[in-house]
């Protein structure tokens, strides 16, 4: 079973900054300091939470970096899909989380809103999801039937 990709949960109201906005650099805190199988390339699936709970558009990651905040910020500046305020209090949410902890940056290209969000039935938790082949495919088949309807 080959990893193709992963489904990131975001906020309803961060998916227009992804793909109407073009800020393309998605940061996240990870669980651990590694995807399995995740590699430039692979795709990311955006989950919409907080109520909507479909899959809105994905992306191919282009490039992988771990970076503190501030060197995001430095960096990418308003290509992140959160301003500098809204990255400092993701950074605050949470005890654990500090200025030199790093960040999951993933630079993305290909961004794709689907015409209509895919509703995705199994429970989506804050670290994602990994998404095979076969899901990946199964997930393009449900786009391809509302795009010819």
């Amino acid at each position: 079973m080959k990893i193709s990709g992963i489904i990131f949960p975001i906020p309803l109201q961060f998916v227009d900054r992804i793909f109407a906005d073009q800020r393309n650099v998605f940061v996240k805190y990870l669980a651990h300091s590694t995807l399995v199988g995740i590699t430039p390339r692979s795709k990311v699936l955006f989950y919409a939470s907080h109520g909507q709970k479909e899959i809105v558009g994905e992306a191919t990651i282009r490039a992988m970096e771990l970076l503190t905040p501030v060197e995001a910020l430095e960096k990418h500046g308003d290509k992140i899909f959160l301003n500098k305020d809204e990255l400092m209090n993701y950074m605050l949410q949470q005890p654990s989380r500090s200025t030199s902890k790093k960040l999951l940056v993933l630079v993305l290209s290909k961004l794709r809103k689907y015409p209509k969000g895919i509703s995705y039935k199994r429970h989506m938790t804050m670290a994602g999801e990994y998404l095979t082949e076969e899901a990946y495919n199964s997930l393009i088949k449900q786009i391809g039937s509302i795009e010819t309807k």
